[in-house]
């Protein structure tokens, strides 16, 4: 919210005209500190495509796999702190 406030601020009011453009920048601005040294997000990969015909089209299994993905990511991420706090907590009862 504070950076939508900014961008009024810079910019002028939002309307539904360059809506579309704000949440991109917002989603950027979201993904930027994620991303690896060096690397950088484009406001093109955030933009929404209102176009059916600008994407193929997804096919069930495709999304499920995505999805899938994703989740495994979180259970490594979940797993990892897991262990590091089990650590923590040995290390602790052991001092």
């Amino acid at each position: 919210m504070i950076r939508l406030v900014a961008y009024q601020n810079l910019y002028g009011p939002i309307t539904p005209e360059r809506l579309d453009l704000v949440i991109a920048r917002l989603g950027q601005d979201v993904v930027s500190p994620w991303m690896g040294r060096g690397r950088k997000t484009k406001l093109r990969d955030h933009l929404i495509v209102w176009s059916r015909n600008a994407k193929p089209q997804r096919s069930g299994r495709d999304l499920l796999a995505a999805v899938k993905g994703i989740q495994a990511k979180y259970d490594e991420q979940d797993q990892t702190q897991s262990r590091r706090a089990r650590r923590r907590r040995r290390g602790s009862q052991q001092s």
